[in-house]
């Protein structure tokens, strides 16, 4: 095998490596949401917030929405939601934002010090089935999962390629 073969399948291995790993870090506390206990909060939405990079793209677990309650800036909450309940999420935003803050009731799985991921979400105008968002995010995690296996198995591949020895 030339150099310049070996460099590529090398390349390709870090590439693979680089996807595989970033993959799971953002799916990571997806991962958590699934065993974690669930908790309970009331208050008012002090402020939705929506990432600039992913919004709008329709890719589970990536398209999300950053929720903060009682204007209290050290918790965040995460919500990723399927495509119907996402609809209804972004008809109900505009109307939260021209009458005020609306009293809600949120349960969420602790990932860190400081963040929750959004399993259930109500308000006086405004609920999301939390069936449907867990299902969602199970189903997502477990896609993600297989989608890393395989870029772990094409790393592991190319890297073989590449240091294989000539005979």
């Amino acid at each position: 095998m030339s150099r310049t073969s070996r460099i590529l399948f090398l390349m390709m291995a870090v590439f693979f490596s680089f996807m595989a790993s970033y993959l799971f870090m953002h799916t990571k506390p997806f991962y958590k949401s699934l065993s974690g206990e669930e908790d309970l909060f009331y208050g008012k939405i002090s402020s939705v917030a929506f990432p600039r990079g992913w919004t709008g793209t329709g890719i589970p677990l990536f398209d999300k929405t950053f929720i903060c309650l009682n204007e209290d800036r050290g918790a965040t909450f995460v919500l990723a939601l399927p495509g119907e309940q996402k609809k209804i999420l972004a008809e109900w935003i505009p109307f939260w934002a021209e009458i005020g803050p609306a009293a809600i009731e949120l349960r969420g799985v602790r990932i860190s010090q400081s963040e929750w991921i959004v399993t259930g979400l109500e308000g006086n105008d405004l609920a999301l089935d939390p069936k449907e968002i867990h299902e969602y995010h199970v189903r997502s995690v477990l896609w993600y999962a297989v989608l890393n296996i395989g870029l772990v198995f094409l790393a592991i591949q190319a890297l073989r390629i590449a240091l294989r020895r000539k005979k």
